[in-house]
């Protein structure tokens, strides 16, 4: 079982990649292989139906991540929340896959929020768009308010019972893989 990792954070030490970090450590731990993939590193252009219009290298990005998403067996999808919703990073990586890269698969999803108000909206939102690209959602869903306050310098959560909810719903995301895939 492969579980892939998207954060909708281009900065290296987000709370969201964090979060995402200790999701697909707990997938691991389930005994699925994980891949964190680094959107920063894939420099994506903004999606665009005209394909045409992309370079090479834009070309090249989009396929690299359509290969990707095609390989997962599942996703745990990780987004800050921005003006209340999810991340246009994480948004125009989805909008660059379609439903036969999400179709019949499960998917997890963290949202963390700077401020104090529980990240609801971006949740919601990533759970409409995964579900219309027909991907099986688990209900459970971690959401972390104030995010960048609960990793310290070294990027470690101080909080047990949030780092045992992020691993749960990794390994959660693991078991549902399976169980669609058994099923099939």
């Amino acid at each position: 079982m492969n579980v892939l990792g998207i954060s909708g954070s281009l900065r290296s030490a987000s709370a969201a990649r964090r979060a995402l970090e200790r999701a697909l450590a707990g997938a691991e731990s389930a005994g699925a292989q994980v891949r964190l993939l680094d959107l920063r590193a894939l420099d994506l252009p903004l999606y665009d139906e005209d394909e045409a219009r992309y370079t090479p290298v834009q070309r090249a990005a989009v396929a690299r991540l359509q290969e990707t998403a095609a390989a997962a067996g599942a996703f745990i999808i990780a987004s800050p929340e921005y003006h209340g919703g999810m991340s246009g990073v994480i948004k125009n990586a989805i909008d660059h896959l379609a439903g036969r890269h999400f179709r019949g698969k499960a998917a997890g999803i963290v949202a963390v929020a700077g401020g104090r108000v529980a990240p609801v909206s971006t949740a919601l939102m990533l759970r409409a768009v995964l579900r219309q690209l027909g991907a099986y959602t688990i209900p459970q869903q971690v959401l972390l308010p104030e995010a960048e306050q609960l990793f310290d310098t070294a990027g470690n959560l101080a909080d047990a019972e949030l780092a045992r909810r992020l691993e749960d719903l990794g390994a959660e995301v693991v078991r549902l893989a399976r169980a669609l895939a058994h099923s099939s």
